[in-house]
């Protein structure tokens, strides 16, 4: 669907059972402090791009025949 899709270091999950819990989580937090930095990033680069870059124009959407 045209998504650009940020990364971080591993899984972009924190674990924690009760609430507070996940403040526990060190890893996690840390991945998800990577991902919004690389959220970030990208956000800023589309925002800058855009008047460097145009967007491209959709392409007409091509569907399959499964009945033959």
């Amino acid at each position: 669907m045209k998504m650009v899709m940020p990364s971080s270091n591993y899984w972009n999950v924190a674990h924690g059972l009760t609430p507070g819990q996940m403040e526990e989580d060190a890893e996690g937090k840390q991945i998800m402090e990577v991902l919004g930095q690389n959220m970030a990033w990208i956000m800023k680069l589309i925002c800058h791009g855009k008047e460097q870059i145009p967007t491209p124009s959709p392409a007409r959407k091509t569907m399959a025949n499964f009945i033959r």
